[in-house]
């Protein structure tokens, strides 16, 4: 990795976010992580973004193997991640910050031009319009040109606190901004996530030349707000064009899946699961079939996916079988956490019963034989591995009505 001098001082991811230097953030993280240790990424529209961090060590997950995309930043959280993708990797920082800039965003109410009375605290959440004109201070950068002109391409632009507006100008112009679902909204003052600030940081970083832009066939990259190197105006003719294009001539339906809606799944793993009793395993099984509504709607296409656990039920201290539980439904790369879906319980076979002794003195040493081992026959039936066919024993049904979004084009009226 180059070794370039990019930002301003070596405490200023604290003097962003208002922290005394010298102050430790209580960050819960991970050993350094690789983009394969994060299960939650995998369908995430900043995936690209937060892969090549990762890869390169400079971002990290929690302890749990997740990264959260979605979760808000808090100020303990950015000053971590600023810390580790500038100054562990020696990019130095160029000239003293701007401390006037600083004490804007931190004395401030999110959104909002109005000071703030109250204490600034670790887990205090930052917005998007904050984050990045904290990267554009830190990094030094000035807008060239119209400010005005510069910020015309966000359709909020009117949103954007007066202050920020020169930093986050300069944000725009050198590539810094990613905007998803709508390259052309800012949204300055909505809670940044974890998503978002590793796609400015990443963006940032590129801008430098430490790391390689995105490629141009991924999607994420018509998230990037892109500027034309001649007039440093960003771009509102060419291949952002086409991406602000598809989603203005798009309409989004809502279609409801009624409870009691059976689903079919595979599991394209393996044609059994053997499980021991009390275990509890994580799968992702596919919708086997499409499943439509009464008018012949697709509801959930075949093949999209089911997040969930199998887990043991009991009853008690006795163990009554297993059962999936969905935690999250995958449709067209949209999420959908909040779905009530299970399998029916799939019971442990019960023991056989054992045969009568022949006699008494064979009774006796069976009971003896139990209480030197501490065990039973029928504990050490109920202790053998359970085979479950997910074709056949991971039917489910869903518990409670919930809805799915059609993107449809908007001059196709049936969207079918």
């Amino acid at each position: 990795m180059s070794r370039l001098s990019v930002w301003k001082s070596g405490s200023s991811a604290l003097l962003v976010l208002g922290l005394a230097v010298g102050v430790t953030a209580p960050i819960v993280i991970s050993a350094p992580a690789t983009a394969a240790t994060f299960v939650d990424i995998q369908r995430h529209w900043a995936r690209p973004f937060i892969e090549a961090l990762a890869q390169e060590n400079l971002i990290n997950g929690f302890s749990d193997q997740t990264f959260r995309p979605d979760q808000p930043v808090t100020r303990a959280q950015f000053a971590a991640m600023i810390q580790q993708a500038f100054d562990e990797n020696n990019v130095q920082l160029s000239r003293q910050f701007d401390e006037a800039a600083a004490d804007y965003w931190t004395s401030r109410d999110l959104g909002s031009n109005r000071p703030s009375n109250r204490q600034l605290r670790l887990s205090d959440p930052l917005s998007r319009g904050q984050v990045l004109a904290a990267l554009a201070d830190g990094l030094g950068l000035s807008p060239r040109g119209s400010v005005d002109n510069i910020l015309s391409f966000y359709r909020d632009a009117s949103k954007i606190p007066s202050a920020a507006r020169e930093p986050l100008a300069a944000a725009t112009q050198q590539g810094i901004v990613v905007n998803y679902p709508d390259v052309t909204s800012l949204v300055p003052t909505k809670t940044a996530t974890r998503a978002d600030v590793a796609a400015f940081i990443y963006q940032a970083l590129a801008n430098e030349g430490v790391l390689t832009p995105i490629a141009s066939r991924s999607q994420a990259y018509n998230y990037i707000v892109r500027v034309d190197a001649r007039t440093n105006q960003a771009i509102n003719n060419s291949s952002n064009n086409q991406a602000i294009n598809n989603n203005r001539n798009t309409r989004t339906a809502q279609y409801k899946v009624p409870r009691g809606t059976p689903i079919n799944v595979e599991y394209p793993e393996s044609n059994q699961i053997i499980l021991a009793p009390g275990e509890t395993r994580n799968l992702t099984l596919v919708v086997a079939q499409d499943i439509k509504n009464s008018l012949g709607e697709i509801l959930i296409p075949k093949d999209s996916e089911i997040e969930g656990q199998i887990v043991p039920r009991y009853s008690g201290a006795q163990f009554l079988g297993f059962q999936f539980v969905a935690q999250r439904l995958i449709v067209a790369d949209e999420p959908y956490n909040n779905i009530n879906v299970t399998s029916s319980l799939l019971a442990a076979q019960q023991p056989e019963a054992p045969k009568p002794p022949r006699s008494l003195g064979d009774a006796a040493i069976n009971v003896l034989t139990g209480v030197l081992t501490g065990r039973s026959s029928t504990a050490n039936q109920q202790q053998k591995p359970i085979v479950i066919d997910p074709v056949i024993d991971l039917q489910l049904t869903v518990g409670s009505d919930f809805y799915v979004n059609s993107v449809t084009s908007a001059q196709t009226p049936s969207g079918r």
